[in-house]
This record gives C-alpha cells, sequence and structure tokens, in this order.
C-alpha cells in the first residue's frame, strides 16, 4: 500500500478541512503551528522514525509539503477554481452583483472570498457543446447516428406489423405556460404499453428525464429490437 497516497488522500483533507472559509495567513501562526504539530506526528508514525528525528528530511522523504506551503496551494488551486467558474454563480457575483449580500454598500469585508476574488480575472468557463460531448453509450442500447437504408426499412416495417416484437420510443418536447414538457410514447408493434409526462426546470432537462425513465421501463420489458 502507498502510504503517501493514503495521507493525501485522507488525512490531508480533515486536516484542512474548511481552510479556505478562515486561513488569511494575518496573526494566524499559533493554529497553523498546530497543525503542523498533528502533520509531524503523522509524519513520524508514517515512516517509523523516533520522536527526536528532525521534520525537514521527513518532508523530502514522504513528498509531503509543510502546512504553511499547503495553505498556499490550497487557496491558489481555490483562485484558478474560481476563474473557471460560471459568471453567473453565486460565489462570483456574490461581492459584485447580487443582491443577496449581507453587508451595505460603502463596506468591504476583508473575507476569503473577496481576497481570492482579487486576481482571479474574467471567468475562462465556456459551456460543452455537442462537438466536445462524450459519445453516449449504453451497456444493452447502441446508437446509430447514420443508420444504413437497411435499418431504416426494418424499423418502418416493424411499425406496420402489429405482432412485431420491436419496441419503439417516441419522444415529444413541448411548453405549457412557459413550462417544459416532454412527452414519450412506448409502443410494442401498433400497441401502446406506457404513456407518460416527464418536466424540468428547462427543455434540456425535461428531455433527459424522459430518456432516461423511457429506457428504464423498456429495459423491464422483454424485447428483440428497441427503437429511440
Amino acid at each position: 500500500m502507498n502510504w503517501h497516497h493514503v495521507y493525501n488522500a485522507l488525512v490531508i483533507p480533515v486536516l484542512t478541512y474548511g481552510v479556505l472559509v478562515w486561513y488569511t495567513g494575518i496573526n494566524q501562526k499559533g493554529l497553523v503551528a498546530r497543525m503542523q504539530v498533528t502533520q509531524n506526528d503523522g509524519l513520524r508514525k508514517l515512516t517509523g522514525v523516533f520522536k527526536t528525528a528532525p521534520i525537514e528530511p521527513l518532508h523530502s522523504l514522504t513528498q509531503i509539503p509543510p502546512i504553511t506551503y499547503l495553505m498556499g496551494k490550497l487557496m491558489h488551486s481555490y483562485t484558478l477554481r474560481l476563474g473557471c467558474m460560471p459568471p453567473h454563480v453565486k460565489v462570483r457575483t456574490v461581492l459584485t452583483t447580487d443582491q443577496c449580500r449581507y453587508w451595505p454598500e460603502y463596506v468591504t469585508p476583508p473575507t476569503n472570498l473577496s481576497h481570492t476574488s482579487l486576481n482571479a480575472g474574467p471567468t475562462t468557463y465556456v459551456a460543452p457543446t455537442l462537438c466536445t460531448a462524450r459519445a453516449w453509450t449504453h451497456p444493452r442500447f447502441v446508437y446509430i447516428p447514420q443508420p444504413f437504408p437497411k435499418t431504416v426499412l426494418h424499423h418502418k416495417q416493424s411499425r406496420e406489423r402489429r405482432e412485431a416484437s420491436d419496441t419503439h420510443i417516441y419522444i415529444i418536447h413541448t411548453l405549457h405556460n412557459h413550462q417544459p414538457y416532454t412527452t414519450f410514447h412506448i409502443t410494442q408493434g401498433l400497441d401502446p404499453i406506457v404513456h407518460r409526462v416527464t418536466m424540468g426546470l428547462n427543455q434540456t432537462q425535461a428531455l433527459c428525464q424522459a430518456v432516461h425513465e423511457a429506457l428504464t421501463t423498456v429495459t423491464t420489458h422483454p424485447t428483440s429490437h428497441t427503437f429511440l
């Protein structure tokens, strides 16, 4: 077992929990020193050395940085994370244009959020497009973006035969009172099986919810082919 990875994955998150909220580096030497003492005990137990062993070589041996360096690294990572967030998220707008601020206009409290937002710059967030999205996959379904003519002909013929064992899923999205809805119909041959309506916060969410429920329902019915 690699104890270096275990320490970074389990101990460091617990030891530095909430650092992004309270750590400023000003008049906090006592708190940082207590955390460093805790880490020193962990490094000595991790390496199996005596309690009198100096701690500096242990940092190089275990590749675990001191707490002071780790604090700065976490704050810098948080600044980079703020820069990659969408411009409309609360954590970015609460300091400027958001209406739910808890302090007057003439007061700018020296919080960690305001400190890390100074050098964040404009957001670099880029919304994912269909070109960057991953290909749709499912262990029991195959997505065919450009089906062969033979497949399309088989699909049309299966719709015309009432005794066909193929299952068809039809999904239609619409708006009602500015609320997005999606209706899906599941038929086997010409016989309807399931008819439901889903809704969501937007059109994409309602459509995805309908696809998820339809595919989940189809997997409970034995069928040879499923067309969506």
